[in-house]
């Protein structure tokens, strides 16, 4: 499965500029023969939306992800959005998968608010897994990242690689690169983020988008430029996650045992 991260700055507020940049990073990740891109937390409108909600969220039917969408379909591509979804008055910090027909496969509600979102937007209840022909995509938004759980249920669900979509600050560099290898580690599954950059006020987001294979390894990692970087990552659809757990648990306790002796 050929994975592009399109690593970039929204424009906080303007949806139109913001939707050109990401048609301009479909395109280029076609160029670059990339399967699906994967685009920063609230790539659509920038992060600071809290105020804005009622003018800034869709629902899942909204302009903007049809507009998307039709470009998917166009360049016969995937992409992983996230939105500000709006539904029956309610707000959350959703990340929709497109297929390159065009269709929305489904769509993941963040689980886990960090800090002044918890304001304004309403936590998700579920961890889905989406099927694709490459195999069963699982995702997470950005603070999810930071808890072992979210990844696990992913796995649980059969997810074959998790892609997360984030808009991380400065100073937490190294919890992203820490938690990115954890959570690829303690589950074997590949593990692909987009972080966004830029600054909106105080905030100074850091990129760092990379990539991480099902032991952990770094496969890229970007610095803080705007830039788009496509990769081909190996899924092992085979493995069943419930037996790589249990191989897992025994092999810690063995390399503990066998420090003790």
């Amino acid at each position: 499965m050929k994975v592009a991260v399109a690593q970039f700055s929204p424009v906080l507020g303007d949806k139109q500029e913001n939707i050109k940049k990401i048609i301009h990073f479909l395109k280029e990740a076609k160029r670059q023969a990339a399967e699906i891109v994967v685009f920063p937390e609230l790539a659509l409108t920038g992060y600071s939306i809290g105020e804005r909600l009622p003018l800034m969220a869709e629902t899942r039917e909204g302009d903007s992800l049809k507009t998307i969408a039709l470009y998917c379909k166009s360049l016969q591509i995937h992409a992983l959005i996230s939105f500000p979804e709006e539904e029956e008055g309610r707000y959350y910090i959703s990340s929709a998968l497109i297929d390159e027909n065009g269709l929305i496969v489904g769509i993941y509600r963040k689980t886990h608010l960090f800090h002044a979102e918890t304001n304004y937007f309403t936590r998700g209840e579920g961890w889905p897994v989406f099927q694709t022909k490459f195999g069963k995509v699982g995702a997470m938004i950005c603070y999810d990242l930071e808890f072992p759980e979210v990844s696990r249920l992913l796995r649980l669900n059969g997810a074959d690689i998790i892609l997360v979509n984030t808009a991380n600050m400065v100073p937490y560099e190294k919890h992203q690169h820490v938690y990115m290898q954890s959570r690829a580690m303690e589950n074997e599954v590949p593990v692909v983020i987009c972080n966004r950059i830029g600054k909106e006020g105080e905030l100074d987001f850091f990129g760092h988008s990379m990539a991480v294979n099902n032991e952990g390894e770094i496969l890229f990692k970007l610095d803080s430029e705007e830039g788009i970087r496509t990769i081909d990552i190996q899924m092992d659809e085979e493995r069943d996650p419930k037996l790589a757990y249990t191989i897992n648990l025994h092999s810690l306790v063995k390399k503990r045992l066998t420090h003790l002796i």
